[in-house]
């Protein structure tokens, strides 16, 4: 058995500040690097145990040195490196199962942690009418190569978000928000997390349990063609995304594109 692994250190446990744990000028980012990496490593030893035989592990939290500390890697695990962030690099229809660990929620998300949709300055993206983040488009493209979408860890709200999307998808929530309000991703709020240790425990059970998912969950797949709006907080991004191809303003502040091939949301 074949699993991928899409990382980001925003859903781990005890990562809270986005510009002093998860910036890479941050005093407490090396800090937060070696816990996702722990957090790996016990997702690694889960699926393992489950019956995995190959693990492979894409690290999506921007360029080197990224999210990923590669020489606390457990040794069975192969790392996606120097790919950047937009988007699972590797992920091919060679692999059995979609886990996605360290995810946080979709921007807007109520009692969420670091909640954001690709960049910090988009308010929201969706597909045909429907809210989408990270998880979402994940989960997706692992659908298009009939890899279905298996696990998650990360705070309640993404889990939550995942759950919309692949009902029984093996959850393992580490952190909450305690805000009922959304949260700028640059803002501290108030969570309740699990110890570090803990969370590596039920990481490690949760990726066991998730293996004898995959003959069980069908792979995500929604119909084309798609509509894909994002609104942005900013009106200069929205004018910004005007210049790409086949894009047009909907707004001061949402960009639309129609596509055939792939629900592509307007970045920027």
């Amino acid at each position: 058995m074949k699993i991928f692994v899409v990382c980001d250190p925003e859903g781990t446990a005890g990562v809270v500040d986005m510009r002093k744990q998860c910036a890479l000028e941050g005093p407490y980012y090396l800090q937060a690097r070696k816990m996702a990496t722990l957090e790996l490593n016990a997702l690694v030893e889960g699926a393992l145990e489950g019956g995995a035989t190959e693990v492979v592990a894409w690290d999506g939290h921007c360029n080197f040195p990224a999210g990923i500390d590669v020489e606390l890697l457990h040794p069975a695990c192969k790392l996606v490196m120097g790919a950047g962030d937009e988007g699972p690099q590797g992920l091919d229809e060679s692999f059995d199962a979609l886990f996605q660990l360290g995810l946080h929620a979709m921007a807007g998300s109520s009692r969420a942690v670091l909640a954001h949709s690709f960049t910090p300055h988009i308010a929201e993206c969706n597909v045909n009418g429907m809210p989408v983040g990270e998880i979402w488009m994940n989960t997706y493209l692992a659908g298009s190569y009939d890899v279905p979408f298996v696990f998650i860890s990360g705070d309640k709200a993404a889990a939550g978000e995942a759950k919309a999307i692949v009902p029984d998808v093996e959850s393992v929530v580490v952190k909450e928000g305690l805000s009922p309000d959304p949260v700028s991703l640059f803002k501290v709020a108030p969570a309740i997390s699990l110890a570090p240790e803990k969370a590596r425990e039920v990481i490690r059970e949760g990726a066991k349990r998730a293996m004898s998912k995959i003959d069980k969950i069908k792979p995500y797949k929604i119909e084309s063609p798609f509509t894909c709006r994002t609104r942005f907080l900013d009106p200069k991004y929205a004018e910004r995304a005007k210049s790409l191809p086949g894009v047009k303003l909907i707004d001061a502040v949402t960009a639309e594109i129609e596509r055939k091939d792939h629900p592509w949301v307007v970045i920027l």
